[in-house]
Formats: structure tokens, sequence, C-alpha cells
């Protein structure tokens, strides 16, 4: 029973690693598809780490002015590609696209860089495979613009249109299908837009102050900053609230949130160095992990290992430590999903659990003989004492 108790105890979040390189505020992070690669950039440019290594690689070399800070990074998903390319934007309005030289995992060469912009700073990204034109983009600037472009396998960028919304300012967005969901900033308004050409078909309304806004793998949920109690979990067809998560508050900064395990947790930063993880169904806080003493948690994300799921948090005030925090928590459901295939580490811990289980089933046998022996004894024993 004692072993059976724990090995059921809940695992939880433990720090990995904290990573030193900038030397000035980090704005964004982005793990790879591949989940090993971590880019990180801010006014001090752009970063790659190896997460495996738990190193910094060559820093990419960047063109543009020193002043011109990275703002957000997407890695792109390419059908005609094995080689990862990182797409980066900054506050001056560049759209700038690297990717992995050839037969190397180390070394990054710039491809593309265009201003898109009239100066504006781009606000969000995202990206999919496309329909077989290439790589399909979605950038939105603070002019209230939003533009798609795609990328082809020889880096030539092409405008698909370019639309401008009548009241929100774009802070996030998410590819659903033929249709690219808009989140406009502090005005809680989600837009709804086709793919081909950019028209606005719908619009809805949490009734809330929105500050980032992430959207789960089902593509039915979505969560919020809400920039007043903490978070909140919200429907994407309508909008509506379905929960909130309370982090009490001292001050109102933007702060970034994020699901995790497969859409079960809720992870999101703080105005105090924190780190909260919410149980998503029951809104019970869960994990409370610390980052920094001094510096707001504004700048956090989430991401799938093959082992393990990770959590990434940085400071986002120059007046702290810019270092960035990794925990990580190993996944607990190690069964297969079919056309997977089982990694080392996974088949190792099978043993190792399969072992123990049967180790458990010969003390529980030897204890059951042991208690059988001693009742026998004790009676043969008694027995005899009355005969006597």
């Amino acid at each position: 029973m004692i072993f059976s108790s724990i090995l059921k105890l809940p695992t939880k979040y433990a720090l990995r690693c904290r990573l030193w390189g900038h030397q000035d505020v980090i704005l964004c992070l982005a793990v790879s598809n591949s989940g090993t690669l971590l880019a990180s950039g801010g006014f001090n440019g752009l970063r790659v780490w190896d997460l495996r290594k738990e190193v910094q690689l060559p820093q990419p070399l960047q063109m543009r002015s020193p002043k011109d800070p990275i703002t957000t990074i997407t890695w792109l998903t390419q059908n005609d590609s094995i080689q990862e390319t990182l797409c980066c934007r900054t506050g001056l309005g560049y759209l700038l696209i690297w990717r992995q030289r050839p037969h190397t995992v180390v070394k990054f060469e710039e491809v593309v860089a265009r201003r898109i912009s009239r100066g504006h700073e781009i606000m969000a990204i995202a990206s999919d495979a496309g329909n077989g034109t290439g790589t399909r983009i979605v950038v939105m600037t603070q002019d209230k613009r939003v533009q798609t472009w795609t990328i082809d396998s020889r880096n030539r960028l092409s405008n698909v249109f370019s639309v401008e919304l009548m009241t929100s300012i774009p802070h996030a967005v998410y590819l659903q299908g033929c249709d690219i969901i808009v989140f406009g900033m502090y005005d809680g308004d989600i837009h709804v837009l086709r793919s081909d050409n950019g028209m606005v078909v719908e619009t809805r309304s949490t009734g809330m102050t929105t500050g980032s806004a992430c959207v789960d793998k089902t593509g039915s949920l979505f969560i919020i900053d809400n920039a007043i109690s903490g978070f909140s979990l919200h429907r994407l067809n309508d909008g509506s609230c379905i929960r909130t998560y309370n982090t009490k508050l001292l001050k109102m900064y933007p702060k970034q949130v994020a699901f995790a395990e497969d859409g079960m947790t809720i992870v999101g930063g703080s105005d105090n160095g924190l780190v909260y993880i919410f149980e998503m169904n029951t809104g019970t806080k869960r994990q409370v992990l610390w980052h920094s003493r001094m510096a707001r948690t504004q700048t956090i994300m989430t991401y799938d290992g093959e082992d393990h799921t990770g959590i990434i948090a940085v400071s986002s005030n120059n007046d702290a430590d810019n270092m960035i925090t990794v925990w990580k928590k190993p996944k607990r459901d190690l069964q297969l999903q079919p056309g997977k295939k089982e990694s080392s580490l996974q088949a190792l811990f099978r043993a190792i659990r399969a072992t123990i289980q049967f180790l458990m089933q010969l003390l529980t046998i030897a204890f059951t003989v042991k208690l059988a022996y001693d009742v026998v004894v004790s009676y043969r024993l008694s027995n005899q004492l009355n005969t006597d």
C-alpha cells in the first residue's frame, strides 16, 4: 500500500535551469516544433538556446538597428523543409526570417528582411503550412492592420491581403481552418476574418478588458489576461466567460497566459515575480513557481517535450536580472498513442514501473504467507498450552 501511494503521488514542476545571456529586457519566447530549441528576443536582440544541453547557440546576426527590439517570435511550420525556420518581428515593423543552415543545428542564416508596416510595431504573428502555395504567415501591426503573407521554399515572400480593423488594435491571432481569429487589445473584441481576403465576417466580445490571449488545441476555448482579477476562460464560439482564476493582483500590468498539459492546466504570469498554475476545470491553484523577487513575470510560455511538459518565464523590466527560468514536469501518462514510437526513456520508465509492480506483488504474497504461518503457529502453541 505504501509503494502504491507513492506511485500515485502527482508530480510537480521542478526548476530545471536558468539561462543567462541577455543584457536588457526580454520581450518574447518561442520553442521550436521539435521542442529542443528556444528562441528569446528583446531590446538586446535575438538569442537561440539548446534546451537539451541548456546552452546558448551562436547568436543570429541582426542587420537592423540595435535600437530596434525583437518584439515577437514564432517558429514557422513548413511542409517542404526539414530545417527549423524562425520568424521574428521588430518594434519598427520589420519581418525577419532565419533558417537553419543545412547539416547543422547550431547556426541560422537570415533569408528574409522586409519592413512590412509604416514604422509601426508588429504586435503578433501566426503561421501554418498553407495550401500548397507555401507557408502562410498572418501579421498584425499596431496601426490596426492585419496582413497575410506566404513564403515558399525559395524564401520568396508574397502578400495575399492587407486590411485595417475599424476599432481594435490587434494583439493576438489564431488560425482556425478558413478563418483568422483576431483578439483586440484591451477592448475585449474578437474579430473573425476570412483567410482568403481578410473580410470581417463576425465580431464577438468577451465583455472584459483583454491583455494576452491563448486558444487551446481543440479550438473551442481560450484564456485571457483580464487585467482585473487574473485570468478568464471563455468559449471561442461566442466569447462567453466560463471561469476565472484569481491571482490577487497588486498592479494591473499586462501578462501572458497559456494552456499546458493538453489544455488541462492554465499557466500565467504575475506582477510579483511568480508563475501561477491552475486546474482548468476546477479553478484550483495547483502550484506557484518562483521566478524573481524583484521583477514582474509578464512573459511566459509552455511547451511539450518528448517526455516532459515545460514552462519558461522571463522578466520584462530592466531593473532586474535578465534571466530565463525553465521548469519541467515529467509526463505521467507513458502509454503510447496510436502510430507513435516509444522513446528509450519511455521504455525505461515502463520497465521500472513494471518491475516495481512485480516486486509489490511478491511482497504482498510474502506478507500473506507470513501472516498465515504466524496464525498456524499461534494456533498450535495455544492448543499445546491447553493440553498441558
